[in-house]
């Protein structure tokens, strides 16, 4: 049998498994105890890395930053994260 804090873990894994994403994005938002004002700075600031990232059209910007961010470590995960919710942001050019 599994350890009860395996067997907590497991329980809330299946507890959000296909959660809402706007419930659970409000969860996690509330949990960071961001002010809205700081919130705001970040959203910008990740706006203007991706406008100077698409700009720059490195051909490979992906390969050094994964290299200095590997999937290894918590900043690797966090960044691919980030990475992949900002590919649902539509622009000009990705909306299709």
């Amino acid at each position: 049998m599994a350890a009860p804090e395996l067997e907590t873990i497991r329980t809330t894994i299946r507890e959000n498994y296909l959660a809402d994403e706007g419930a659970a994005l409000q969860r996690l938002a509330a949990m960071s105890n961001l002010s809205e004002e700081r919130r705001q700075a970040i959203s910008g600031q990740a706006a203007e890395l991706v406008r100077s990232v698409r700009a720059s059209g490195g051909r490979y910007l992906m390969e050094s930053f994964l290299a200095e961010y590997g999937l290894s470590t918590q900043e690797g995960v966090a960044l691919m994260c980030l990475a992949e919710a900002l590919l649902r942001v539509p622009d000009d050019e990705t909306v299709d």
